[in-house]
């Protein structure tokens, strides 16, 4: 009924003000006029249409009213659910300043969100999750994707990182011109302790792996240079029971194949003899000798000599010294195993400007052009039966050591391999070792 009112009130306010008019002509002219009649009739009908319009503007008036009440309705519940969540919602333009950020910014950032908004989101990462972040945009302008996912660092107010992941959706207008960007950042600093506590265990299964891979692969070597020492030593006893004379010549070359063999057995021992990471001041040229001394044999019997290339004064660097020996015995045993027809392997050690660089160049098969940047990747080998973890663990081990590694190589030629560690003096205070901030690697062919 209400839909009509305008039509109703109208017209009968009109009748109830024209009522004398008609009386009026009628006791003049005891009749009604054809002219006024239909003058009549057209108000009436403009009286309606103007009810009509009337109905009309209520009708609009009431939808807007209860439009408005829904739209408030919703923009509170809206606003009270985006403020619950845990999670940040944030907004930005096309440059990347932030435009709308809910209250839980400033649990994760420590930062109000006056204070952040209008700010490049890139204030609040660090340098890797931005380039990182960058990538993903790069990646996702180019393949036509509207969305994704990155896990990037965030810097709070006390310098502290958080670890985050971003959910981050790009915005286009109507003429698919980029406009900004909508997401969700969720913390996942329990995900990333988990992840960082398995790959800490993998790596420590990977060298207790690497170290028994190694010991029973020299195993063949180390029992012909065992067996060597022990012949000397039977033929020598046989010779002082005999009453020969010279025993103390015989018992001074008895002595030292007692010690070579001694020497060689700890190698092997402290290859499969898990052991508790500990840095001290160690002489790298004495454990490049330890190695060598142990992968010689080995090298012989493979038809490959190698070749020492650096003076026995002493060069100290920090470092764990049953790491270090793992990754020489790793770096020349893939060069040993790359040169199936024989060949040589040449050792090279150099000092310069507080640096000691190992060269380690093999005339082995080579390195596909293709293959070389993913050297030193998990699970990444060459080898039918390789697991792809040994160089894997050699990186990381060199890296936590504050070196570098540099890889060339040219197919049917060789392989050179060249790592760099820091040289300290026995008069400088000793620290943990800084970590290298870059990847452990640069490969150039």
């Amino acid at each position: 009924m209400n839909s009509y009112v305008g039509r109703l009130v109208v017209p009968t306010l009109f009748s109830a003000l024209q009522l004398p008019y008609i009386v009026w002509l009628y006791a003049e002219s005891r009749k009604v006029p054809v002219v006024g009649i239909f003058y009549l009739a057209i108000i009436a009908v403009v009286a309606w249409l103007l009810g009509a319009v009337y109905d009309k503007k209520q009708r609009t008036i009431e939808l807007l009213k209860d439009s408005e009440g829904r739209y408030r309705i919703i923009s509170k519940s809206s606003k009270e659910l985006l403020n619950s969540f845990n999670e940040v919602i944030f907004k930005t333009d096309e440059k990347g300043k932030w435009q709308y950020l809910n209250p839980a910014w400033k649990m994760m950032s420590g930062r109000t969100v006056n204070e952040s908004l209008g700010l490049h989101f890139s204030k609040e990462i660090d340098k890797t999750s931005y380039h990182r972040i960058l990538k993903a945009f790069a990646n996702s302008f180019r393949e036509g994707k509207r969305y994704f996912r990155v896990d990037i660092k965030m810097n709070n107010r006390n310098n502290e990182g958080s670890w985050v992941e971003a959910f981050v959706k790009l915005v286009y207008d109507d003429g698919g011109e980029f406009i900004g960007t909508a997401g969700i950042l969720s913390e996942i600093n329990e995900r990333k302790h988990a992840e960082e506590k398995l790959v800490s265990l993998n790596e420590h299964l990977a060298i207790t792996s690497s170290k028994l891979s190694a010991a029973a692969q020299l195993a063949a070597g180390i029992a012909h240079e065992v067996r060597n020492p022990m012949t000397s030593i039977l033929g020598f006893v046989k010779l002082i029971k005999d009453g020969s004379e010279n025993k103390q010549e015989y018992y001074d070359i008895i002595f030292s194949e007692i010690n070579r063999i001694e020497q060689i057995l700890n190698e092997l021992l402290l290859l499969s003899k898990p052991s508790k990471t500990e840095f001290s001041e160690k002489n790298l040229i004495g454990i490049c000798n330890h190695v060598l001394t142990l992968l010689e044999t080995n090298a012989v019997l493979n038809n490959i000599q190698i070749h020492k290339n650096f003076d026995e004064d002493p060069i100290l660097i920090y470092c764990d010294e049953n790491q270090i020996k793992q990754v020489l015995i790793n770096l020349i045993k893939n060069a040993i195993e790359s040169m199936a027809n024989g060949g040589n392997i040449f050792v090279n050690i150099q000092e310069k400007d507080h640096e000691v660089s190992i060269g380690i160049l093999d005339e082995g098969e080579g390195i596909p052009e293709h293959s070389i940047q993913k050297i030193g990747e998990p699970f990444f080998t060459t080898k039918s039966s390789g697991t792809g973890l040994g160089l894997s663990v050699c990186f990381k081990i060199i890296e936590n050591h504050g070196g570098k590694v540099f890889i060339t190589s040219e197919r049917a030629k060789g392989t050179k391999i060249v790592c760099v560690f820091p040289t300290c003096k026995t008069n400088e205070k000793k620290e943990v070792p800084f970590k290298i901030m870059n990847k452990f690697s640069e490969n150039k062919i």
